[in-house]
């Protein structure tokens, strides 16, 4: 008995939203399409008795022009998407290489004030190709220079 009160409720809810759907399609009538003598076509729901009419069927949904114009939408999107996405690459690219270099020059100069400090004879070669060694105030005011440079520019690399 209490599964017939549950059943009856669902059967009618059922029923009714299968009204619901098929009611636009049972409203839907027949339209006509004909030429009368004059050579003006005319359209109407009800066909005259003399001229021959073509049965039009008619369908719900957008209109051709309405398919053309989300087609054209959604390019327009897609080119728009495609705009943006260049202009944010390249600054995102240049930062990135720029961040590589600060680290490859951080990396060098550290190496570079750990031979300083290690080494108290430190050569260097001039312009004409000919090799020094660098006094102690040389190699005091490198130093100082490097340390420097690290400091400015190295931290979080």
């Amino acid at each position: 008995m209490g599964n017939i009160m549950i059943k009856r409720p669902l059967f009618i809810f059922s029923v009714l939203c299968f009204a619901l759907i098929t009611s636009p399609l049972t409203h839907a009538g027949k339209f006509y399409k004909w030429v009368d003598g004059a050579g003006v076509t005319h359209y109407g729901e009800n066909p005259p008795d003399t001229e021959t009419a073509v049965v039009i069927n008619v369908k719900a949904g957008a209109s051709s022009d309405q398919a053309k114009e989300l087609d054209k939408l959604d390019a327009q999107r897609k080119a728009a998407q495609q705009d943006q996405a260049p202009k944010e690459d390249p600054n995102a690219e240049v930062e990135r290489r720029n961040k590589e270099i600060m680290a490859n020059n951080c990396k060098i100069q550290r190496q570079n004030l750990s031979q300083l400090q290690a080494n108290s004879r430190v050569k260097q070669t001039d312009e004409n190709g000919t090799i020094r060694y660098l006094s102690a105030e040389e190699i005091s005011a490198r130093t100082k220079e490097i340390q420097k440079y690290i400091d400015d520019n190295c931290k979080g690399l």
